[in-house]
C-alpha cells in the first residue's frame, strides 16, 4: 500500500492507494492517527481504494475514535459504492462526512 500524504492551508490530505485489509490496515491506520491532532482538518481520499476488509473497517472505527477524542473532524472522499455498501451496513456511514470528491470534501470541512 502506498500512503500519500500532504498539507495545504491547514488540511491534511491522506490518500491510500491500494486495498486497506489486514495486511494493511495498521499502516493506513498508523499514517492517520499521526496527523490527527486536536482541532485538525483532514481529507482521507479513498478513490483510489478499491476493496476495504473489516480489518479496514476496524481502522476506521478507530481513526472516528481519536477523531472525535481530539475534535478533529475528518472528510471521507472518493467512497466507491462496495466500500460505501459495508460502511452503510455496518452503521460506519453515520460517523463520516462523505463527499464524492476532494473538492467537495474541502467545502465541507468549512
Amino acid at each position: 500500500m502506498q500512503i500519500d500524504i500532504r498539507e495545504d492551508g491547514g488540511v491534511a490530505f491522506i490518500e491510500p492507494v491500494g486495498d486497506i485489509d489486514g495486511k494493511t490496515a495498521a499502516e493506513f491506520h498508523d499514517a492517520v492517527i499521526e496527523l490527527l491532532k486536536p482541532n485538525a482538518r483532514t481529507i482521507l481520499n479513498l478513490g483510489h481504494v478499491a476493496f476495504m476488509s473489516s480489518a479496514g473497517l476496524r481502522s476506521m472505527l478507530l481513526i472516528y475514535q481519536q477523531a472525535k477524542a481530539k475534535d478533529a473532524k475528518v472528510v471521507l472522499a472518493g467512497v466507491n459504492s462496495d466500500i460505501r455498501r459495508s460502511m452503510s451496513a455496518t452503521g460506519f456511514l453515520a460517523f463520516f462526512v462523505v463527499a464524492d470528491t476532494v473538492q467537495d470534501a474541502v467545502s465541507r470541512l468549512g
